[in-house]
């Protein structure tokens, strides 16, 4: 069976058609998905069967260096795999993030190499609610007004995140102080399609180094407004078996409220990335 992709929405992401991550992937059919990956920023794998962690792990790989999970409550048997969801054991949570709706963020953009790229499979999903949606960062970069893009050229924004936190929504962002900080560039280039991206989120990004505090909440806010604008997005309704894959580089997604009376259960892997520039 050969190769098919198809466009899950005008913006951003792509399914893909003919591959059995279990069975392996050639070097050719692999060269057609990165090639997808980076025209189209998220892709999905439908109908994956991969009942054990290495499998996902030996996937990833291909993609670059692995990252170890940061709070080890939550890793697998191996160091790369995190766990998502709200199953638990003796009345305690056994995955990270299990509840409630998060808005659009960047995976580790508060560390000084942030994920490249995060790959998650289904395990257990509910029957409504808990769908992800990603939105295109170079289609938001592009629809700045020009005096934005003038403004926040060369500038770099402070992203922080509190491993032991609760905070899904920015009234709840951890202070500089407090959390885990890093800045980058605020329009990233990416180093593989050479073009840029909007590297600011509403979740993690704390304020732009060099303005005061007015300005620079202003020019975030026409940034965040801009990134959820609802023709620069796909939202993903997840199916027991999906095997999506997003470049984080490029990308934010945002996750939709569920039912807490309802399983949801999710492995995640994630690909290293390189320092922003």
């Amino acid at each position: 069976m050969s190769i098919e992709i198809v466009p899950c929405s005008p913006a951003i992401a792509a399914e893909i058609r003919g591959v059995d991550v279990s069975k392996g992937v050639t070097d050719a059919e692999f060269a057609t998905i990165i090639e997808a990956w980076h025209r189209y920023q998220v892709i999905l794998l439908r109908n994956q069967s991969l009942p054990t962690e290495e499998q996902q792990v030996a996937f990833a790989r291909r993609f670059g260096e692995l990252a170890e999970v940061h709070v080890p409550e939550y890793q697998g048997n191996h160091p790369a795999v995190m766990y998502i969801g709200n199953l638990k054991e003796k009345g305690k949570s056994e995955g990270a993030l299990p509840l409630g709706e998060m808005e659009f963020h960047i995976d580790q953009c508060y560390q000084q190499r942030p994920a490249k790229g995060t790959m998650l499979y289904a395990i257990e999903i509910p029957s409504a609610g808990g769908e992800t949606v990603f939105a295109n960062g170079y289609m938001a970069y592009e629809r700045l007004p020009d005096s934005v893009k003038s403004r926040i050229e060369g500038l770099r924004a402070t992203h922080v995140y509190d491993y032991g936190g609760k905070g899904t929504d920015r009234k709840n962002m951890v202070s500089i102080e407090d959390g885990i900080s890093q800045a980058h560039p605020i329009a990233r280039t990416h180093p593989a399609t050479g073009r840029k991206s909007l590297f600011v989120n509403k979740l993690m990004t704390h304020s732009i180094e060099g303005l005061d505090s007015d300005e620079s909440e202003t020019l975030l806010n026409v940034m965040f407004e801009t990134i959820s604008q609802p023709e620069l997005s796909y939202v993903h309704e997840w199916q027991v078996g999906d095997l999506l894959l997003w470049d984080n580089r490029c990308t934010l997604h945002a996750r939709r409220d569920f039912d807490p009376a309802e399983r949801r259960w999710l492995r995640r892997v994630t690909v290293l990335g390189e320092v922003p520039e």
